[in-house]
């Protein structure tokens, strides 16, 4: 249980003992995937505050937003 946790045995136990719900450690790709995410966030907010502030957007700037969130997708489902 300490190595699916990542937590030394003894502060395992001191947490069994005070009863909390101890889960596994998220594999190491989560931390990569969390940042790719930041990413692309940033990027369609820049986006959307282009277009709030033009008041216009052209055909190409949707098409990247959505090729950004459609990519956001594909890395949470490889990473699941």
């Amino acid at each position: 249980m300490a190595q699916v946790s990542g937590m030394e045995m003894e502060p395992l136990i001191r947490q069994l003992i005070l009863g909390v719900d101890l889960r596994p450690r998220p594999p190491g790709e989560y931390a990569a995937l969390l940042r790719e995410l930041s990413v692309i966030g940033n990027n369609v907010n820049q986006i959307a505050y282009w277009a709030n502030s033009c008041r216009c957007i052209s055909e190409g700037d949707i098409q990247e937003a959505v090729a950004l969130v459609k990519q956001a997708w594909r890395l949470v489902r490889e990473a699941l």
